[in-house]
């Protein structure tokens, strides 16, 4: 079975993202606790949008934590892909020159 077009930039974009997720998952960190920080800091003024802001925080906080090394479905798909392109039916696409 080879791979089409279509799902060769189908799993390029996959590769770019779980290979991306580094980078998102300390973004998204830095992001909640920066909403944390803030809940806290406008909750003791007395202002009531800490509280939203400190539920938003948790939320991505949460879901950081809880993906925090991938997708475990893309991890193997690719594993999968990589070890198909090893036996010799490789994509049309080259790692290296996959456009997006």
């Amino acid at each position: 079975m080879d791979f089409t077009a279509k799902e060769c930039r189908m799993i390029a974009w996959l590769r770019y993202q779980h290979e991306n997720w580094r980078i998102k998952r300390l973004l998204q960190l830095a992001a909640a606790l920066a909403c944390l920080i803030y809940s806290l800091s406008v909750f003791v003024i007395g202002n009531d949008l800490g509280i939203f802001v400190g539920i938003a925080g948790f939320y991505i906080l949460s879901r950081t934590i809880g993906s925090w090394h991938g997708k475990p479905e893309i991890s193997l798909l690719l594993k999968l892909i990589d070890e198909r392109q090893k036996e010799g039916r490789t994509c049309a696409l080259d790692k290296s020159s996959a456009a997006l």
